[in-house]
């Protein structure tokens, strides 16, 4: 066998890392790194296929069908073992267990964001990805011997990671690939510079050692410039031109609840929001915050689609009553929809929602500015939790809900002891929480707040006074500080009754004055659970574990007669002396509404993500049909720019010819054969003008080995020989044909490098130039 047949094997080993190479970046996306094993293990066995197929001489049509069979043996007996025949032929069990992966891909790809479990659905997914990047990298560096294009497959596979992942060991990952890219690059061109000039191969500076040095060296070199020079260089930490993670615009920066909470509570505004008719009376929620950095508590998540049941509850235990609410938004002046906690399906809505289910949250859709005028029917399932249940919880914590909701930045010392000196009593996490809350309930409700002096946390701890961003966010990070799971979440509190609906339920008028605040914490098979540290407020039906009776702000005495309550009415006024920067001060929050499922805006409107998806689509397809020919006449126009003696001009003048002869007719220069040969084998074409072909090359010729010997004259003589050829084969073929064979796709195949020829076609004369192996036709 050929070396053409056979690529060295260092050539193979290099193609074959450039897959698990970019696998490495999927570090980023799991939570584990031991999901990259079988990631990686899927993408070698792959490349070692591919190589003993093709060693085989099987052609690629065979080998793509053995490569396939090969990956669904692979994912059954490792994903649905004990389902097929013999491990290899699929039964309806089969199916039934890829239907199921499939099933948990989609809810999950939904609901999670990096870095994600390694739930079987999407290492399943991630190694089927891997192997058939791993099978493309093979049939284009080592079948068609392409330079560049076998590295894509690898860098689609990091790309994706890099836009789905987190931002941990992004310089790890970026080094590991670039390496691999690195000693891809410099083994494929010393194998071609070796394989192509035999007569340079000894050659230290020049021959194929000389290229693997110097690329080493210029490799080492720009990977040691990025990763030290890089992060240091002015800007590198600012955010990003253009945000791949947004792609569609699915984000949309919206003014977070927790200021229109500030606002109200400040101004304590009898605007009516919205009115709800229940059964029962609820803090009517509208997100939860889950992270606290730099004295504030934010949430950025993922909200997707939604209609019907809301999936992804998680931990729903301990006795739940079902609750049926009719919402109708007037002047919330705010994407969030609230409800009772916790919903659990959407009966109707007038607007496209969206939800995200770590925060138990709920949104309108993207192309909907606001909730105003949003009326829709929601179920909840509220818990009636007991004393003796919270209590006996365990107090274990999963790892995704330490990592979410234990994460805390450097707090003043005040915060850890205080926290520790209040609870010292208590044993269950349920008794420290009740404790917790009786110790702020001993601190005094206002929204007159002293100016900002040193951290907010402390401050709020020592002057015993603030409204309920204080009392909540305080509370969680304090709770936090324990290692118990906690968060803050905001809305309201039932409001005023004003009627009854038809069915009996009262419905409730929610202003400005009932905007809220309050902690929630996270107990081991029960899931989260309300408490209430600000004084003068208490949760209706949660007197049973809090020992606090229901209590709002209200003007009127609120109708409840399960639960006595206390009317406590705050400052009308606003205060003048209000704090700078309240302890739980939010800015504007990212809040990712992928609406994609959908498509068409209420009322038949494309949606402005629907719109820019389309437009994105078109660019891409122009891009594609008129790249190709703008970058045709850029390149000749740089080429021409470029000309400075005769000789340039001439050959110039030549690779304009070679490349119009190609794309018209595709003809091809041999690799062994001279310009002289070339013209002399076009001369038995009738479409090609034999005398104009035969000067050009003669003039050719001389510009390559005699540079000198032409002068200005010669230049414009040569450009009028192409110009004629040229004309000829424009006449002959029509222009979209040759933009048609410009933009087939098989060009982006081709080989760079022209087939070898067997040596006895190469003739030899006295007149032949010395061929150089490995030229191309626009020489």
């Amino acid at each position: 066998m050929t070396e053409s047949q056979h690529p060295p094997i260092i050539l193979e080993i290099a193609a074959a890392l450039l897959v698990p190479a970019g696998i490495v970046g999927f570090s980023r996306v799991f939570d584990t790194s031991d999901a990259l094993t079988p990631l990686i293990g899927a993408a070698l066995l792959s490349s070692a296929l591919a190589v003993l197929l093709r060693r085989l001489r099987l052609p690629l049509s065979l080998s793509s069908v053995a490569s396939a069979v090969a990956l669904m043996v692979l994912i059954i007996n490792r994903f649905a073992a004990g389902t097929a025949i013999l491990g290899l032929i699929p039964t309806a069990a089969t199916q039934a267990q890829f239907q199921a992966l499939i099933d948990d891909l989609v809810l999950n790809f939904q609901e999670l964001k990096s870095p994600v479990p390694a739930l079987d659905a999407f290492v399943a997914t991630a190694m089927v990805g891997a192997w058939v990047m791993a099978f493309l990298t093979d049939w284009g560096a080592l079948r068609l011997r392409l330079a560049f294009e076998p590295v894509l497959p690898a860098a689609l596979l990091f790309l994706f990671a890099a836009i789905l992942g987190s931002g941990q060991n992004q310089v790890l990952t970026a080094v590991i690939f670039g390496v691999a890219v690195a000693f891809w690059a410099v083994t494929q061109r010393s194998v071609n510079l070796a394989r192509n000039n035999t007569w340079l191969a000894d050659d230290r500076q020049r021959g194929a050692f000389g290229v693997a040095q110097a690329g080493a060296v210029v490799a080492a070199l720009a990977l040691i410039v990025g990763v030290i020079v890089g992060p240091r260089l002015p800007g590198a930490e600012a955010e990003e031109l253009v945000s791949l993670r947004d792609s569609g615009d699915p984000t949309r920066v919206v003014v977070s609840p927790f200021v229109n909470i500030e606002s109200r509570l400040v101004s304590q505004t009898a605007t009516e929001l919205f009115t709800v008719a229940s059964e029962q009376p609820a803090y009517w929620r509208l997100a939860g915050l889950d992270t606290y950095d730099d004295n504030i508590w934010k949430v950025a998540g993922n909200f997707s689609p939604q209609d019907g049941e809301l999936p992804g509850q998680g931990v729903q235990g301990g006795q739940r009553e079902p609750v049926l609410q009719d919402f109708s938004i007037s002047a919330l002046d705010a994407i969030w929809l609230p409800a009772a906690f916790t919903p659990s399906e959407i009966r109707s809505a007038d607007a496209r929602v969206t939800w995200n289910a770590d925060t138990s949250s709920l949104t309108v859709a993207n192309d909907v500015q606001t909730s105003d005028g949003v009326n829709y029917q929601i179920e909840s399932v509220v818990p009636r939790f007991t004393r003796d249940e919270l209590r006996a919880a365990s107090p274990f914590v999963p790892p995704d809900i330490a990592e979410a909701y234990l994460t805390l930045p450097s707090i003043p010392d005040l915060v850890r002891t205080e926290a520790e000196r209040v609870t010292a009593a208590e044993t269950s996490n349920y008794d420290k929480m009740v404790a917790l809350q009786e110790y702020f309930r001993g601190f005094d409700y206002s929204v007159n707040l002293s100016p900002r002096v040193g951290d907010p946390l402390e401050q709020f701890l020592l002057e015993r006074i603030g409204f309920c961003q204080q009392f909540a966010g305080t509370f969680a990070v304090m709770a936090r500080s324990l290692g118990i799971p906690a968060r803050v979440a905001i809305g309201f509190t039932w409001g005023d009754p004003i009627g009854s609906a038809e069915d009996g339920r009262t419905i409730y008028s929610v202003t400005g004055r009932q905007a809220h605040a309050w902690p929630e914490v996270w107990f081991d098979g029960l899931g989260w659970v309300a408490f209430e540290p600000t004084p003068g407020r208490g949760a209706p039906n949660s007197a049973n574990y809090t020992d606090v009776a229901a209590q709002q702000d209200s003007l009127i005495q609120p109708d409840n007669p399960d639960n006595p309550v206390t009317t406590t009415t705050a400052p009308q006024t606003p205060a003048e002396n209000v704090g700078e920067e309240p302890t739980a001060q939010i800015p504007d929050v990212p809040i990712n509404n992928d609406d994609s499922a959908f498509g068409v805006g209420s009322g038949g409107f494309i949606s402005l993500g629907l719109a820019l998806r389309l437009l994105a689509g078109a660019a891409v397809v122009g891009a594609y049909l008129g790249g190709p020919l703008l970058y045709r006449e850029l390149k000749r126009q740089r080429r021409r720019q470029a000309v400075v003696t005769p000789a340039d001009g001439v050959e110039t003048a030549w690779a304009e010819v070679a490349e119009t002869l190609d794309l018209g007719y595709g003809l091809q220069r041999r690799p062994a054969e001279t310009r002289r040969e070339y013209a002399r084998r076009l001369g038995q074409d009738m479409r090609v003008p034999h005398e104009p072909m035969q000067g050009l090359a003669e003039k050719a010729t001389v510009a390559r080995y005699h540079p000198g010997g032409l002068g200005p004259d010669d230049a414009t003589a040569a450009d009028q020989l192409a110009s004629q050829i040229e004309s000829e084969v424009f006449q002959r073929v029509p222009f979209t044909t040759r933009w048609r064979r410009l933009v087939d796709p098989r060009r982006l195949l081709r080989p760079q490098a022209r087939l070898k020829v067997s040596p006895t076609t190469m003739a030899s004369d006295d007149t032949k130039e010395p061929a150089t192996a490995g030229s191309n036709g626009h020489r």
